[in-house]
């Protein structure tokens, strides 16, 4: 059986995850070594293999570092932590290559996805057999848990599947498109968060916890997309593929005539989309096409000008949300995961879109130990 790569850790968001690096990485390590050694079908390994053993960056791997971050909070890391935590990156794989396929994502942190990498036909057997180890792995450690993660791939996948049906959407859909993309975060959060909990005896996280962690798990994630400029690391751009987000809104309220421009744009990507493979998408860039060109210039300066700085204010109003409703037992634990999110705006590429200050005063008056 051969070697796995080494191991990428997570460089850009520091905080609890930096702190907790000695602790963690002989934890995620051995559960890449259990997931390397699951028993599967010959013909399956192959591609089970670019997922496991060649991926140095296991995906979403902030979850399952959250997953730790709350059982160590919560009582402490047990054994059956330790059990289910192959089975959680497991899981997490499962979502990513179905996120990437619908989405028709080409890259993810610098590889190929696996639908670019294999076609996106190859993505339902692959994730059904993923979702099938799951499964049985889950049930073998607590079957509770594998009641949590068929729960997740259910609503997960459903929003999903409504998502790819509703790409490049009208402007009576904005809201519910916004709302949804925030509940997958939502439930992704309440996975890594409940089922550590589960594990040491303890309650579910109160969804006024979970929803404003979600809102800042995916609103620091549009931030850092478009000042990053992910399009030219081979990954996708939201606008163009039809995504709707906090900032591109926020900016369509300041500046309603760019309403006319987004239309007029998403038609044309909408035509140009219909019908193409992740690969073939991938061939035709932006900056080949000169009308979308001209038609997304304005309305990616409207949320470089508005939708960022709105939206970084929304992310710090969620993370005192958030942290004020944790319960007092595990709330310094929500207040450093969730700093470590926020703290991740002060490295776009050399910008500091939030400061050291105020991430702190954001939490004025509120007690982060019980009394």
């Amino acid at each position: 059986m051969k070697d796995l790569v080494p191991l990428k850790y997570p460089q850009l968001f520091q905080g609890v995850f930096a702190r907790k690096r000695e602790s963690f990485t002989p934890l995620v390590e051995e559960a890449r070594r259990v997931l390397h050694s699951l028993p599967i079908p010959g013909a399956l390994r192959p591609f089970y293999d670019t997922v496991v053993r060649d991926n140095p960056q296991p995906s979403f791997m902030l979850l399952p570092l959250m997953f730790l971050t709350t059982a160590e909070a919560s009582g402490g890391i047990q054994a059956s932590h330790r059990e289910f935590l192959p089975i959680f990156m497991l899981s997490m794989e499962a979502c990513a290559i179905l996120d990437d396929t619908v989405d028709r994502t080409p890259m993810r942190s610098g590889r190929p996805t696996f639908p670019m990498r294999f076609g996106e036909a190859s993505t339902t057997p692959f994730v059904s057999t993923l979702i099938a180890l799951v499964a049985r792995e889950a049930a073998r450690v607590d079957p509770r848990l594998l009641d949590a993660t068929m729960r997740l791939f259910v609503e997960l996948h459903s929003l999903q599947l409504w998502e790819r049906h509703h790409i490049y959407p009208t402007e009576d859909l904005f809201e519910r498109w916004l709302e949804n993309r925030y509940r997958e975060n939502t439930v992704g959060v309440a996975f890594g968060l409940d089922t550590a909990l589960l594990l040491n005896g303890r309650e579910p996280s109160p969804l006024a916890v979970q929803e404003p962690f979600g809102r800042i798990f995916q609103d620091v994630d549009d931030i850092v997309n478009i000042l990053e400029d992910r399009g030219s690391e081979g990954e996708n751009d939201d606008v163009l593929m039809g995504a709707v987000t906090r900032p591109l809104l926020l900016a369509l309220e300041r500046y309603p005539s760019l309403r006319g421009d987004l239309s007029a744009l998403w038609e044309t990507c909408r035509a140009k989309a219909a019908g193409t493979s992740v690969r073939e998408l991938h061939r035709v860039t932006v900056h080949s096409h000169a009308t979308l060109e001209k038609l997304l210039r304005p309305i990616r300066q409207a949320i470089l000008e508005v939708g960022v700085r709105g939206t970084v204010a929304q992310v710090l109003s969620d993370y005192r949300t958030c942290v004020t409703a944790a319960p007092p037992e595990i709330r310094p634990a929500i207040q450093e995961m969730t700093s470590t999110w926020v703290d991740r705006l002060r490295r776009c590429k050399g910008i500091e879109l939030v400061t050291e200050e105020q991430i702190r005063h954001a939490l004025d008056g509120v007690a982060l130990v019980a009394a």
